[in-house]
């Protein structure tokens, strides 16, 4: 089949790939299977990429950055870890290959290197998390160093929330997510993919195996293959073809984020962060170009995938950036809202692999690390596709039994100790007599609760209890599909490492 040669010729009829989805991973799936002379490739997704992940992360290269408690603790946690841990090895080729597409007018990788702080101002998940990181650190041999947190370029938090430790991460830097898109957009032009602006409104189907798709005008692309890679809204797509497929159900992270344009004081020259702690990333600040530096990120489950920015999140994310991280960014000029939503999966793991549909191929459910995941994602999938062995262990697969890490009790404690977390740091109230110990018990009667409502002894993560705690919609869904799986018990196959496993 002859390849278009340009994104701007007319909406192809045919195509060897259609990719849905023009985030990170469907333009690195793209640009690696041109590499490979896998005949015509389109990319399909609108311009804006509204609501998409991708276009709002800070794309921080933190594998190390990004370890909690949990990060090594059974053999599926630390086959996730080990993808992010060989990406990052990848980095400085994919930088060097984009750098020439770059029309930024400042270097794609905007930060070299990280510094994680310990503040007051949250609760003991901090302190664990951080000594988690430490201990992986030292376990696969990378460098790392104490350092005073007043030695940190920029780090001029109020006195009141002032650093206790800091820990300096070398070569756990971030690139300028906006820029690396772009570039890969320019790349894909000039290698002979085509990208299509629009939306899918469907896979088309014939008998048992998936055909093409059908834009958002009625245009069909028919292709040997479609690969969706749509982030949270994968899940959605998928079932356009196929309301039976028993996928692990797809949940919205909907994250805030804002790029100011510094005017007074240092700036920071590195990643500052703090750990992973009250259902999200941590709170942190990444050098984003000349003057600029990107805030972030605010972390919510939601039912439906959106673009809208809570009043709540922005509030917590400029008054604690301020508190926290520099006082001077009071003073300085939002000159980019961001949001976006992550594809998180019921049981916290990807979902990438072939659907039971001939000519189906799911790429999803990264979570919070996408972006940093998706060169070596793309060269796994471009392997698979092309019938040769992947590079990511096969437990990731799509349809599957929920991969099982933790017992009922364990996520509860969890839930309790991010929900103490976000009141510590939220600077929440209680009466005055009443104890840290009595508020952790509340939360754990609630958690408890939640886990009686559901009927299940199925241990989910503590962002996904505090979703179907707080969410009438949630609860419902994810009691729909505990329920299916039972019934299903007997077609799917578990390949959960199983709890408490020490590899």
């Amino acid at each position: 089949m002859e390849r278009p040669n340009s994104a701007h010729t007319e909406t192809p009829t045919q195509a060897d790939v259609v990719i849905v989805g023009n985030g990170a991973l469907g333009l690195f799936l793209a640009e690696e299977l041109v590499g490979r002379n896998a005949g015509a490739v389109v990319v399909v997704g609108p311009s804006d990429r509204d609501a998409g992940a991708s276009m709002a992360a800070g794309a921080m290269l933190g594998t190390f950055g990004e370890v909690t408690a949990d990060s090594l603790r059974t053999h599926a946690n630390r086959t996730r870890f080990e993808i992010g841990l060989r990406a990052h090895d990848l980095w400085p080729d994919v930088l060097s290959r984009l750098e020439e597409y770059s029309s930024t007018g400042f270097p794609l990788q905007t930060a070299t290197e990280s510094h994680v702080v310990l503040n007051a101002i949250g609760a003991e998940l901090d302190t664990i998390n951080l000594e988690a990181m430490i201990k992986a650190l030292d376990e696969y041999g990378k460098p790392w160093s104490e350092i005073d947190p007043k030695d940190i370029p920029g780090f001029k938090p109020r006195t009141d929330t002032r650093a206790l430790r800091a820990i300096h991460v070398p070569g756990e830097g971030a690139v300028d997510a906006r820029g690396v898109l772009a570039a890969l957009e320019a790349r894909l032009d000039d290698i002979g993919a085509t990208r299509v602006n629009q939306t899918v409104r469907r896979l088309v189907r014939d008998g048992d195996a998936v055909t093409g798709v059908e834009l958002a005008d009625g245009h069909v692309i028919e292709a040997g293959t479609v690969v969706v890679a749509t982030g949270a809204r994968s899940e959605a797509l998928v079932r356009t073809a196929a309301e039976d497929i028993e996928l692990i159900p797809m949940i919205a992270g909907l994250g805030f984020a804002m790029i100011a344009q510094r005017t007074s004081g240092e700036p920071f020259r590195s990643v500052v962060r703090t750990p992973n702690r009250g259902f999200a990333c941590g709170l942190h600040v990444v050098p984003a170009g000349p003057g600029r530096e990107y805030l972030g990120a605010t972390n919510r489950l939601v039912d439906e995938v959106s673009s809208v920015t809570w009043v709540g999140d922005a509030r917590y994310l400029a008054q604690y950036a301020m508190q926290q991280l520099d006082e001077q960014i009071a003073r300085h000029e939002v000159v980019g809202w961001l949001s976006g939503n992550r594809p998180v999966t019921f049981d916290g793991f990807p979902m990438i692999g072939w659907l039971p549909l001939p000519g189906l191929y799911l790429m999803t459910g990264t979570y919070r690390d996408g972006f940093h995941c998706a060169p070596l994602l793309a060269a796994h999938v471009a392997n698979e596709l092309q019938g040769q062995p992947g590079l990511i262990d096969s437990m990731f697969n799509p349809v599957r039994r929920p991969i099982a890490t933790r017992t009922v009790e364990e996520s509860v404690e969890e839930y309790v100790t991010h929900s103490l977390a976000a009141w510590f740091e939220t600077g929440a109230e209680a009466a005055p007599q009443m104890t840290t110990t009595q508020l952790a018990a509340y939360y754990r009667t609630r958690g408890r609760e939640a886990f009686d409502q559901l009927g299940t002894d199925y241990a989910f993560g503590p962002d996904v209890l505090w979703y179907a705690e707080g969410s009438l919609v949630g609860a419902r869904r994810i009691a729909r599909y505990l329920n299916r799986l039972r019934g299903n018990a007997s077609v799917l196959t578990s390949v959960g490492s199983g709890v408490g496993d020490p590899r």
